[in-house]
């Protein structure tokens, strides 16, 4: 037999305890307990230690779901992210929960693996009366914004590029691979490769733009073989490495889509016996933490996560609280190169 007041017995009770069990343990009204508990209206100091007691001696917790459904909203705001194994998506998450929390919201979490189960997310949004979506992804469709225009929850765009029907915050689509393909030439470079991203998506889509643009304006013609795309993790980057390890010429130097694609296409090639930066020099995308502790460090181009986290959260605020309304609102977030280890001058130029 179990002990009296067992942690299974305490919580047992927990979960069967209500609001009305909280009421008659302290003789006053359902109506009282629930003034008390939301501060939404006067209880004297008497009624109010009566419920304080009544709401520890039977461990009472309100229940988030019960509040949804009595006022068809609630204090919950479901963040979507493409992947929160990227260090860039972890941090963006951490700061999202830290400022939701500061306010009295609580922070729900959903991975939607590269975007493509974002109409699970909005789907789970509406069934727990979420009252915003944060929704950071590399490819928002069609058929994802109408679903959000339907749900009437406020939304805000996180690293979202274009034109959408909700606020957004994001850097400048391609500015970044662009930076670092200029830095690159720079330096003499002329034989660049680009390693890519998710194809065909909105992230991925931009990251090569802007790869493109500064070799066209370069006047270097780009070499088919020397762009390869896969996905944003760094598995994909380690394919990427040993595909570029493979050739019979070696690019001078790689651009990569992101930090985690670069960090794994260092992998491979360090493996094959490749010198980064004496053979190849290598660029990635986001600034993540690991990039300043790779070896050799990552040259990068700022992608501020954090900074994305708090714009968004202050949008979604404005529009919550009725101090913003009308048109959908865009954030632009500079962009900065940061210069590390994994990059120098090409090998003719040594």
């Amino acid at each position: 037999m179990l002990p009296e007041n067992s942690p299974k017995e305490k919580q047992e009770n927990w979960r069967r305890t209500t609001i009305r069990e909280v009421a008659r343990e302290a003789n006053v009204s359902t109506s009282t307990v629930s003034r008390y508990l939301n501060q939404s209206g006067n209880v004297d100091e008497n009624t109010a230690a009566r419920i304080a007691l009544a709401v520890k001696q039977l461990h009472y917790v309100p229940s988030l779901l019960a509040q949804s459904l009595r006022s068809r909203a609630s204090r919950i705001v479901l963040l979507v992210v493409p992947d929160i194994c990227n260090p860039f998506y972890s941090l963006m998450s951490k700061t999202v929960q830290t400022l939701l929390r500061d306010r009295g919201y609580v922070m729900t979490l959903y991975d939607s693996n590269e975007s493509v189960q974002e109409m699970a997310a909005i789907k789970i949004a509406k069934q727990m009366c979420a009252c915003g979506i944060l929704l950071a992804s590399i490819d928002i469709k069609e058929p994802v914004i109408r679903e959000l225009i339907s749900t009437n929850i406020p939304t805000v765009g996180l690293n979202a590029y274009q034109e959408y029907p909700f606020d957004t915050v994001h850097v400048h689509g391609s500015e970044g691979s662009y930076l670092a393909v200029h830095h690159l030439m720079a330096l003499g470079h002329r034989n660049i490769a680009f390693a890519g991203g998710t194809p065909n998506s909105m992230i991925g889509n931009s990251r090569r733009e802007g790869f493109e643009r500064a070799m066209r304006e370069a006047g270097i013609a780009i070499n088919p073989r020397n762009v390869i795309e896969i996905g944003f993790s760094q598995s994909d980057g380690y394919e990427a490495g040993r595909y570029f390890a493979k050739l019979d010429e070696l690019p001078t130097a790689i651009c990569c889509a992101n930090d985690q694609v670069a960090l794994g296409l260092l992998a491979a090639m360090q493996e094959r016996g490749i010198r980064i930066p004496e053979q190849v020099s290598v660029t990635g995308m986001d600034d993540i933490p690991y990039a300043r502790i790779s070896n050799p460090s990552l040259t990068s181009v700022t992608n501020d996560s954090v900074a994305f986290a708090r714009e968004g959260v202050r949008m979604l605020f404005e529009r919550l609280d009725g101090t913003v309304t009308g048109q959908p609102r865009d954030v632009v977030i500079r962009h900065e190169l940061i210069v590390r280890a994994s990059v120098g001058a090409p090998r003719d130029r040594k």
